[in-house]
């Protein structure tokens, strides 16, 4: 529990949200990588597989397998699909629910390997390296 008031007065300190982003702006980059590697990969998995499935019961030329197949397939075309959009979800619900504070910490997240990110992760780099 201790360490629980220690991160809130950590956080506390911070006058600005956009202080906090910068000094949390490796972690994440970090972050933003894997999601990006995720973003893309999983989408094109599941759409393999599931045109894989299909093929499969298309060759045995059973009607009743071709329609599970392509029930399937859709599942897990809309699951890609999903996927790929967390980032505009997690964005629209945030606008809903909260203020636009969350924005400087989420572009780091979704643009990883833009300049504006990597100056933020430099300047957090040389402010630790002074000491």
């Amino acid at each position: 529990m201790v360490n629980l008031f220690n991160f809130v007065n950590v956080l506390d300190s911070f006058s600005d949200v956009s202080d906090l982003c910068k000094e949390l702006a490796p972690a994440l980059r970090i972050v933003g990588v894997i999601y990006k590697g995720i973003q893309i990969i999983v989408p094109i998995v599941l759409i393999i597989v599931g045109m894989l499935d299909f093929a499969k019961a298309v060759t045995e030329k059973n009607e009743d397998k071709i329609k599970e197949a392509q029930k399937k397939l859709i599942s897990k075309a809309v699951a890609a699909v999903l996927v790929f959009l967390v980032t505009v979800i997690v964005g629209v619900l945030m606008r809903i629910v909260g203020n636009d504070d969350y924005r400087g910490c989420m572009y780091c997240i979704t643009n990883p390997f833009t300049g504006k990110c990597k100056t933020y992760v430099d300047q957090s780099n040389e402010r630790y390296n002074k000491y």
